[in-house]
Order: C-alpha cells, then structure tokens, then sequence
C-alpha cells in the first residue's frame, strides 16, 4: 500500500517538475497531451484532437495571463504616466482574478497548466525590467500590453468555439470581453503618449 502511494507522489512531483522547466508552456502542453492519450481510450481521434485543442486554448492563456500580470506589476512599479500606472493597476486586477477562475477550471477539466511563464513572455518580460523609465517604457508597456491582449482576445474566442462545458464557454466569453477593454485602452492611451 506504501509503495503505490509513493509511486503516486512521485509521479506527481514529476509532473509538477515538468511544468516549472525553461518553457513551462511547452512541457503543460505536452503533459496534456499525453494525459489525454492514455485517457482517451473510449473516445475517438476527434474528441481527442478536441480536447488536446482545449487544453492547448487553456495553457496559453494561462501563460500570457502570466505574463501579463509580471508585465503590469513592471508597469505599476516604473511607470511615469499616472493614467499608465491606472491602467497597470486595473490589468493585474482583472488578470488576478481571471487567472484564478482559469485555475478552477483547468482542474474541472483535467488540464495542466504552465507554472512559469513562456520563453518568450520571459524575453518580453526581461526586455520591460531592462527599460528606463520615461515617455519611451509607458510607450513599450502600453504596446506590448496591446500585443498581448490581442493575443489573448483570438485564443478566447478559439476556446468558446470549442469550450467542453457551459463553464469553460463563459469563462472564454468573459475573457475575450475583459482582453478587448484592454486592447482598446492601451491603444488609446498609446496613442495619446506617441
């Protein structure tokens, strides 16, 4: 009885050690992957790809809402722009909380998520800390804020196109609403600083 509940503490810590490497995203997406194939038994190589899609909607979402907030906890920190710093503090709010409810339901369905973020929201987030502050970070935050949410917005509306349950499809649905405000916000408030 020992030795099954050690083989199953330890199949956990490798799990979790594979989220936490040098693309987490990466290593979320694969784990996933492999979960769905050993448990996929019964279904048919559709519902398989249609689950490995969602898992995939779900894991980089959660990896840009990563990003996203390290990005807005930068911003709140270096920001010499009071509407800026606002927007920053707003972002890593409503981020927060989606990242909770993204959590939630990523357990619901059974799905890994990234514990770090992904390579590139690592390079995006290193090249923000090495910036100055001034006119120039605001502009460089504001536009990658947009980038981002832009993302963001398409892997929502993908997810609510395929979302497994009611749950999922509000989530996407109220993601892709929150992304769009701020896309649009940090646009204007790029354009009001270029």
């Amino acid at each position: 009885m020992k030795s099954h509940y050690l083989g199953l503490l330890l199949i956990g810590t490798v799990a979790l050690y594979n989220c936490s490497g040098s693309d987490s995203t990466s290593k979320a997406e694969q784990l996933n992957n492999e979960r769905i194939e050993k448990q996929a038994i019964a279904m048919d190589d559709d519902a398989k790809e249609d689950a490995k899609r969602v898992a995939k909607y779900l894991v980089q979402l959660s990896s840009d809402q990563t990003t996203s907030l390290e990005l807005c906890r930068i911003a709140i920190q270096k920001a010499t722009n009071p509407e800026v710093r606002s927007f920053a503090q707003q972002t890593l709010l409503a981020h927060q909380q989606d990242d909770r409810q993204l959590r939630v339901l990523a357990k619901q369905v059974n799905v890994t998520l990234p514990v770090e973020q992904s390579g590139d929201g690592k390079k995006l987030i290193d090249k923000l800390n090495d910036h100055e502050r001034g006119t120039s970070f605001d502009v460089d935050y504001l536009d990658y804020m947009a980038t981002l949410t832009d993302k963001m917005i398409d892997v929502s509306d993908d997810l609510a196109d395929d979302a497994p349950t009611d749950d999922v499809k509000k989530f996407a649905k109220e993601a892709k609403s929150h992304n769009k405000q701020f896309y649009d916000r940090a646009k204007q408030s790029k354009n009001a600083l270029d």
